[in-house]
């Protein structure tokens, strides 16, 4: 009976530690506890028949256990997941890898404890305290039973701190694989499954019609194995870990380029606009100055002006008005970016509230404060459309000592999903969701002047708030 009772445990664990995993990575096409309760059934099962009744007819060797191992993991995958090759494949390979180094521990655990259990035995027997055969065979029922409860107990620790920690540690779970990408992270689950079939053909062998074991011809296995396994698994997250830098690396580098282009682009085309903006303001100053004079001179010379001339040099005065910025901040580049946002969310009938003025004393470049008011005002014109009602957009900013502070305040009503990796929303255009675009390159511009951005999402009366606050410190700023 306990000879069967620890595999048992076994397929018991690796039936409930599977299907959590998988969940861990892929999309499930059913309910949450559908999943867990059918994919846990339906796996033991599969396990007990292959391995214990089928094996009983025709013996399943190692490497083809594994295999099948595989096979019956990517099956119940499509069938109980949507499809993702690339992640079922590593997923899978991942699962086996582990569970099969996993035995290697626990069977040396297993020979451990069973050899004190055998010596409390012929103690107890030495102190005449077991006497008869009765009470021989309730001992021997007590330890094993107290062996398959600590051995399983060990092995689905083990395997739970493995796969928790590819789980934990592969955190950009929405990074779609690619196949070069897939084949660098199965190459250590492959290499350990290997090396677990070599061992298991240097455990047993055969001399003179015996079987033979090598913890017992080999004392220093029960060291060694362990360790070996434990390397491999090591292996495992480590290429994990390493895959995740290189993603992160990669995905940084792309938002720095981005953000340096954006820069000069912003700064190509600033020049030219500030020429413009020197002589529309000597424009306006010279048009105002002709209307008044024309005014002056037909009043002195009619005595008194005539309503149609009247409204025409009325409509005139109108579209001089026009040239002019509807903010003034201290900077014509804000100036200008502003009022472009002012006019777009006009014409999408947003309410637009200013209280902006640039900090001429602060060491901010004006580029990097550009930068930010075009991402975040863009990002929260395009939240505001969705919105139904009265929409609202509020710009505020302030200086207290160094340090520089800007806030933008906008109504939204769509679901915001903060990506676990970075804490910052995801991206609109990716996945359907609000507010990403722009917000990595917002951060990076206050995190060269030792700042950072805070976000808050509030629900007063029924009206979504998104607040976005950016506080730069002035007097440190550093290189990109």
């Amino acid at each position: 009976m306990y000879d069967i009772l620890l595999p048992v445990t076994i397929y018991l664990i690796d039936s409930v530690l599977s299907g959590m995993y998988m969940q861990g990575f892929l999309k499930r096409k059913y309910e949450k506890r559908t999943v867990s309760a059918a994919w846990g059934t339906v796996y033991f099962f599969i396990q007990i028949v292959v391995f214990e009744v089928l094996d009983g007819i025709l013996p399943v060797g190692e490497l083809a256990g594994i295999t099948l191992n595989i096979f019956a993991v990517l099956f119940l995958q499509f069938i109980f997941f949507e499809k993702d090759v690339q992640k079922q494949l590593f997923t899978a390979f991942s699962f086996v890898a582990g569970k099969e180094n996993v035995k290697y521990i626990a069977s040396v655990f297993h020979i451990a404890v069973n050899g004190i259990c055998n010596k409390v035995l012929d103690y107890l027997v030495a102190e005449e305290i077991i006497n008869s055969l009765e009470k021989s065979f309730m001992w021997i029922k007590v330890f094993s039973f107290i062996i398959v409860v600590l051995c399983g107990l060990l092995y689905a620790f083990l395997l739970s701190v493995f796969l928790l920690m590819i789980n934990r540690k592969f955190v950009k779970k929405n990074y779609v694989l690619q196949t070069h990408e897939n084949v660098f992270l199965m190459l250590p689950c492959v290499a350990a499954m290997c090396i677990s079939v070599t061992i298991k053909m240097m455990i047993l062998s055969v001399e003179n019609g015996m079987t033979m074991i090598i913890y017992d011809t080999i004392p220093a296995t029960k060291f060694w194995i362990p360790l070996i396994c434990v390397l491999l698994l090591s292996t495992i997250v480590a290429s994990v870990i390493l895959f995740q830098k290189l993603v992160e690396y990669n995905e940084e580098t792309g938002k720095r380029a981005i953000l340096e282009n954006q820069v000069r682009q912003m700064q190509k085309e600033i020049v030219e606009i500030q020429d413009i903006y020197t002589d529309m303001r000597g424009l306006r100053h010279d048009m105002r100055s002709h209307l008044a004079n024309i005014s002056l001179l037909v009043k002195n010379t009619a005595g008194s002006m005539n309503e149609e001339l009247e409204s025409y040099i009325g409509k005139m005065e109108e579209t001089v008005k026009k040239l002019d910025f509807a903010y003034q901040t201290g900077n014509p580049i804000t100036d200008i970016i502003i009022h472009q946002k002012w006019q777009e969310a006009e014409k999408k009938q947003i309410q637009f509230k200013v209280d902006f003025a640039y900090p001429p004393k602060l060491r901010i470049d004006v580029y990097d404060i550009a930068v930010i008011l075009n991402n975040a005002l863009e990002n929260a014109i395009e939240a505001c459309c969705k919105a139904e009602g009265k929409k609202q957009i509020k710009l505020r900013s302030y200086v207290k000592g160094s340090l520089f502070f800007l806030e933008i305040e906008n109504d939204f009503v769509e679901e915001i999903a903060i990506e676990k990796e970075s804490g910052l929303p995801a991206s609109s255009k990716g996945g359907g969701k609000l507010h990403g675009i722009g917000i990595s390159n917002i951060q990076r511009c206050a995190k060269k002047y030792m700042g950072d951005i805070d976000i808050v999402i509030s629900d007063t009366g029924g009206r979504k708030k998104f607040s976005l606050t950016v506080m730069m410190n002035g007097k440190s700023a550093a290189g990109v």
